[in-house]
């Protein structure tokens, strides 16, 4: 993955209320402590004004509770870590054993979704099985969970908190349900696009889900020679917005979506399969 930064963008930084235009790569923001967002009208008008100011990028939104930060030896310090699940720390447990059971899971749990899901996409590509146990949490994959929607990204960020975060990340423009940049060095799966109907979480939540390209496959490939750094997807961040009184933005209208739409386990026809898939690999790898 290439990191922003090898080109001029518009975005907003920590000591400044506007727009600005910067040739800051997104390790760099990462390492800030987030752009201030007092209210819900002040954030949607700033996401869009970095749509507007910088049509070349699909911008995709990821919401957190908190910014979780990390120091990496060798890069910034310390800065956001966005990091696909496989790849995150694993504390009291050393690096390559830790990435070899994940792989071995991983390897597993796509065995069963090709024999329990009849789903052409599931079955041809790899990334969507992958992307299919990402958001379903069935275990830990090179992918990263983001979404296409500002609303989703927003009740994550504000659920049961009165501050949160919402990153905005950098793609080049997308094409259907799979698309692939050697500009950028990434791929983005839209899993609304490579699910049915039935699968209700992957449309309830506009999930949209992101690696590196080519995918890390083993632990052998998972850095390439370029350190963990290269991993993290806190490269791609066009800003890092910093939500406050999170409280107080019902009374300018938001209202975020409520758990049991972004989660609709009862009637999600995959879930129930999904967990059983996730039941069966925890049994077999406890054994």
């Amino acid at each position: 993955m290439k990191p922003l930064g090898l080109w001029r963008f518009a975005t907003f930084v920590d000591d400044h209320d506007g727009l600005v235009s910067s040739d800051l790569p997104g390790l760099r923001i990462a390492t800030s402590g987030g752009h201030v967002v007092r209210s819900y009208k002040e954030l949607l008008k700033k996401v869009a004004a970095l749509g507007y100011h910088n049509p070349r990028f699909k911008l995709l939104f990821r919401g957190q509770t908190r910014d979780y930060k990390l120091n990496t030896r060798g890069g910034p310090s310390p800065h956001s870590s966005l990091y696909p699940t496989i790849l995150r720390a694993h504390p009291g447990v050393r690096r390559h054993q830790a990435l070899d059971e994940a792989f071995a899971r991983l390897v597993a749990a796509e065995k069963l979704v090709v024999e329990r899901i009849r789903e052409p996409a599931v079955h041809s590509q790899q990334l969507v099985r992958w992307a299919v146990l990402q958001h379903y949490g069935v275990c830990a994959t090179p992918l990263l969970d983001v979404s296409g929607s500002l609303q989703t990204a927003l009740s994550f960020a504000s659920e049961g908190t009165t501050e949160g975060f919402v990153f905005v990340l950098a793609f080049p423009q997308t094409a259907g349900p799979l698309s692939v940049s050697l500009e950028s060095m990434t791929q983005v799966i839209d899993l609304s696009q490579s699910c049915p109907p039935e699968a209700l979480r992957p449309h309830f939540q506009s999930a949209m889900l992101v690696g590196d390209y080519p995918a890390i496959v083993n632990r052998e490939t998972s850095h390439g020679r370029r350190g963990m750094i290269g991993n993290n997807f806190a490269c791609r961040l066009l800003a890092k917005f910093h939500l406050t009184h999170c409280t107080e933005w019902l009374i300018e209208g938001f209202t975020a979506t409520p758990q049991r739409i972004l989660f609709p386990n009862d009637a999600d026809e995959w879930f129930g399969i999904l967990s059983g898939i996730s039941d069966d690999i925890s049994g077999r790898h406890a054994a």
